[in-house]
């Protein structure tokens, strides 16, 4: 646990700011690059399908990406950077995957100086944003998150700005606020929420904020859509339909109780901040914290990771609340900050369970010239053609395993999760002549086992 002693150092050290976040923000960025160096799994389709279309651009590979997404974050954010790499010489799909992280790892950094900034602002206390900066910058989400391709990390970076754009008080800093909501938008389509708090804290000027969101969101989701998939707003009619109409969810679990969020709120918020909140009595803070909670509570599907873009408002509000309490039971203070920062860290080990030992098995996989058609859980989790590569057939036959003997009987390899390795699974591997291979192990990912089908299976099979 962070000691009294270190969390007064960590909120005091440096006289200068900006000496003090640059070391937090170089930090950072230190952090989130071997997170993603060292953990080089994946959480869930969502970031295979951004570098799926990112590389698409930068190498012309034949990859494509969901119809209800957005193309604008893969195509102007994750893709030059791989075009530039690529260009110089790096081919190594680990190396590339890797170097496309870099925008959003920036993207996250930026945030760092905007929370200082909208903080200091809101609360004219330099010891509240400091602590706000801290209890953003070492939350689990944003600083997990962050050294990944998920679109969310751009969008909170974008609507923090805006936050802090309304905090000017002028018109044309909120058409800029309206703008920036307008390409968080485009990132992913509930951040759209987010224009409701936007036009309550401008007050008088919330006709500029909506202004500036449509003419953003026109460009960078109307406009954008009909030159990239040749219909205005086609990828959000696709996912208007896909949400609101089929309730297609990609994930197992496809509808949560609306309560959900409450439910679990100690894994996304730290206990220890609530006294803070007592004191922390920001309106405007508060609109960013509240407005997108309920309406995101609406919404059938729900993720610890959509909350992502409300964190930088969570940890402005603990700031206040901290800077409050500071001044009547310092040590009291100090103590809270330590374990919430404690508890909010914790949730890190959140990386662990990314797909580590299924991209060490499509590694393996891969480098076999004679494996022309494979049979695996979860294409996404390998890391799709990535690893894979282009010219190979695969069956994707989910976890458990569904179709798995027809699957099998036209394959030479399959990657079985280990969980899902029942008794049934392996007669229907050895009845079809599959040998174990490798055993694949990383963390807390899933272990995977890998069998190839042995001579003897396949001169059976070419008898059948």
């Amino acid at each position: 646990m962070l000691s009294f002693a270190l969390v007064t150092r960590l909120v005091a050290s440096f006289h200068h700011p900006r000496a003090w976040l640059v070391a937090l923000m170089a930090a950072v960025a230190a952090a989130q690059l071997w997170l993603a160096h060292h953990f080089d799994g994946f959480l869930t389709g969502d970031e295979v399908e951004v570098l799926s279309e990112a590389f698409r651009v930068a190498t012309g590979a034949p990859y494509g990406l969901w119809n209800v997404r957005s193309r604008f974050v893969p195509q102007v954010i994750a893709a030059p950077p791989l075009a530039l790499f690529t260009h110089l010489g790096i081919h190594d799909p680990s190396t590339l995957i890797w170097l496309a992280t870099l925008p959003f790892v920036a993207a996250s950094v930026v945030t760092i100086p905007l929370v200082y900034a909208l903080a200091k602002r809101w609360s004219d206390d330099e010891l509240a944003a400091r602590a706000a900066t801290l209890l953003f910058a070492l939350h689990w989400i944003p600083l997990g998150f962050g050294g990944t391709t998920y679109p969310r990390v751009v969008a909170m970076a974008c609507l923090t700005a805006a936050a802090w754009l309304v905090a000017r008080e002028t018109n044309l800093a909120c058409v800029a606020a309206g703008a920036f909501a307008g390409v968080a938008f485009a990132d992913r389509f509930s951040e759209i929420v987010f224009v409701i708090p936007l036009a309550l804290a401008a007050r008088r000027r919330g006709a500029y904020i909506v202004a500036g969101f449509i003419a953003s969101a026109s460009l960078t989701v109307g406009a954008y859509d009909w030159l990239t998939w040749g219909a205005p707003f086609a990828s959000l009619r696709n996912f208007a339909r896909v949400t609101l109409v089929v309730r297609d969810f990609s994930s197992r679990v496809k509808v949560q109780s609306p309560l959900w969020y409450l439910e679990t709120l100690p894994r996304w918020c730290a206990l220890t901040l609530v006294p803070f909140f007592w004191r922390a009595r920001h309106r405007d803070a508060w609109l960013y914290v509240v407005i997108p909670l309920v309406v995101l509570s609406c919404i059938a599907h729900k993720e610890l990771r959509y909350l992502q873009s409300l964190i930088p408002f969570l940890a402005i509000l603990g700031g206040l609340g901290f800077a409050s309490l500071l001044r009547t039971r310092p040590r009291v203070a100090a103590a809270l900050l330590a374990l919430s920062l404690t508890w909010n860290l914790v949730g890190l080990r959140f990386v662990e369970r990314r797909s580590m030992a299924a991209v060490d098995a499509a590694r393996f996989l891969g480098r076999e010239p004679s494996l022309h058609t494979l049979a695996i859980p979860q294409v996404w989790a390998f890391g799709d053609k990535h690893y894979l590569g282009h010219d190979r057939r695969v069956f994707d036959i989910g976890s458990p395993p569904h179709d798995l003997a027809a699957a099998l009987d036209a394959s030479d390899a399959a990657a079985i999760y280990g969980s899902d390795l029942t008794p049934a699974v392996r007669a229907e591997l050895a009845q079809r002549g599959f040998a174990l291979r490798a055993v694949f192990r990383r963390a807390r990912s899933r272990d995977v086992v890998v069998f190839v089908r042995s001579l003897s299976g396949t001169s059976d099979r070419a008898r059948r």
